[in-house]
């Protein structure tokens, strides 16, 4: 056989199992993760879910470390299990102090001395017990989630971008999400609280052409989200701390409601085992912020390269906005950004509610509110490889805007069995550039889990995570930094 036969072969048989080739799964819990637009399935999921996605049980114990309160012994027990397409997850965590920090009294932290406290000082607490109740998966007809959110998007993400319900330490919720997707209109939903919702938001879009060749990628939409009670000012002390309840919630001085809204359209212009390429075009409006324009393109790429299977996932996306607008304005930082939004001057940080930095940069002195004073560029970059190693990164940048960039790194070693690795990094409203890139404060988040397999079903875990708290005589909300290092073994159904 010639040299030039052997290749046309092989690049035959490798098409031929391309097309045999299943898409990727859905990243995340419960596969959330994965926007009903196509091309965006890479995410920041959530490190400490390494063993997601498997039906069986995970139980651990441990030494965790929480700054501002002291050491404690955990324990943690999630379950996981499917039948057809409705999933269930369940979490039994457990935190007993074992020594305090210096000045701080075991008896104010904790119930009998032992409990940690805040894990179960108010009903919403027990929310820790549910991680999900799912049917179905994104993009399927119908498609229910309650329970953690973490990732969730509308459309193609310019309004609802990785919302996450569960990033405080002390306040966890069940959210709810609920999808009807058909051949000629859909609906997307999104409710951050069951119990005592303040962000809703919906996007409808019709597929006028339903399933006529060629014309059936058009799709346009319209989106719609409000916070219900946005905060406007806080409650502060005489000394200048945060006035907050007995549970550690800060308390709002004045709030009201907002509402964002927006119109999208896209193409799908290639949609094949091999590749999808969906251009597309969102125009939002914050009521009271401003108008943005986001005009991008979202690519999926199989490359069925012998025993590596890589695929290439992509977004890049070009930004108009006028003063005030912040694109993904409800995003994965959004439950502390309501409340405070680091706004940068100089080398001087000061903390407002995100709505009012909003409405101060879009009223400011001198400032044409209706004039385009931010353009710039978004893009997401992640490659797969046969589901083994998952990798990628953001990057935003804008002119006109020296605080506006962001950046962000995940990467994902799920499969192996010795050893499971996943971790993320992500750094909001920093100066361009990567001098203010890696530093830790409130508006970074980083994450990181480790399992290693000694022997049987027995791993070494080690676990950090960035979460919020409100500490007594605070005058803001502070970064906790999470520690957590045991033994933890996984029983599969």
């Amino acid at each position: 056989m010639s040299y030039r036969s052997a290749l046309l072969l092989l690049a035959l048989s490798t098409a031929a199992a391309a097309q045999q080739e299943p898409p990727p799964e859905p990243l995340g819990v419960a596969g959330q993760n994965q926007p009903n637009a196509a091309g965006v399935g890479q995410a920041f999921a959530d490190p400490s879910q390494i063993f997601s996605g498997r039906e069986g049980a995970f139980v651990g114990f441990g030494y965790t470390r929480i700054a501002g309160e002291g050491s404690y012994m955990s324990t943690v027990i999630n379950t996981e299990f499917s039948l057809g397409p409705v999933g269930l997850g369940l979490s039994l965590p457990s935190n007993l102090l074992v020594s305090p920090e210096a000045g701080i009294r075991r008896e104010d932290i904790t119930y009998r001395g032992v409990i940690r406290k805040r894990d179960w000082d108010e009903p919403q607490s027990f929310a820790r017990l549910i991680r999900f109740v799912r049917y179905g998966h994104k993009r399927d007809p119908v498609y229910f989630l309650a329970g953690q959110l973490w990732g969730a998007t509308l459309g193609h993400g310019t309004l609802i971008n990785r919302y996450a319900n569960n990033l405080s330490l002390d306040h966890p919720k069940v959210g709810l999400a609920l999808d009807l997707n058909g051949t000629y209109f859909g609906i997307e939903t999104l409710t951050d609280y069951v119990a005592n919702p303040t962000l809703v938001g919906t996007r409808a879009y019709l597929r006028p052409f339903g399933e006529t060749p060629f014309l059936r990628g058009w799709a346009v939409g319209v989106s719609f989200v409000s916070d219900l009670a946005a905060p406007r000012a806080l409650t502060y002390n005489a000394d200048g701390t945060l006035t907050q309840d007995g549970k550690g919630n800060p308390i709002i001085a004045a709030s009201q409601a907002i509402y964002a809204g927006g119109v999208d359209t896209e193409f799908e212009l290639l949609r094949n085992s091999l590749i999808s390429v969906i251009p597309y075009v969102d125009l939002n409006r914050i009521a009271g912020a401003g108008n943005g324009l986001h005009t991008g393109v979202l690519t999926d790429l199989y490359l069925p390269v012998p025993v590596l299977q890589i695929n290439v996932q992509a977004r890049l996306e070009y930004r108009m906005m006028q003063p005030g607008y912040i694109p993904e304005y409800f995003d994965q930082t959004y439950d502390l950004g309501r409340i405070q939004y680091a706004v940068l001057s100089g080398a001087t940080t000061t903390y407002k509610p995100k709505y009012i930095a909003a409405t101060d940069a879009h009223n400011a002195p001198g400032i044409d509110p209706t004039s385009i004073d931010r353009k710039g560029y978004y893009g997401e970059l992640a490659f797969g490889f046969a589901g083994f190693l998952q990798i990628g990164g953001l990057y935003q940048d804008y002119q006109g805007d020296p605080n506006g960039a962001s950046l962000g790194f995940f990467a994902t070693l799920p499969k192996f069995e010795l050893l499971k690795v996943s971790a993320y990094y992500l750094r909001k409203n920093m100066k361009s550039g990567f001098d203010d890139a890696f530093k830790l404060d409130e508006r970074s988040l980083l994450a990181a889990s480790l399992a290693y397999k000694m022997f049987g079903p027995i791993y070494m875990r080690v676990d950090f995570q960035r979460r919020w708290a409100l500490q007594p005589g605070a005058t803001h909300i502070q970064a906790i930094d999470t520690f957590q290092a045991g033994i933890a073994t996984f029983i599969s159904f």
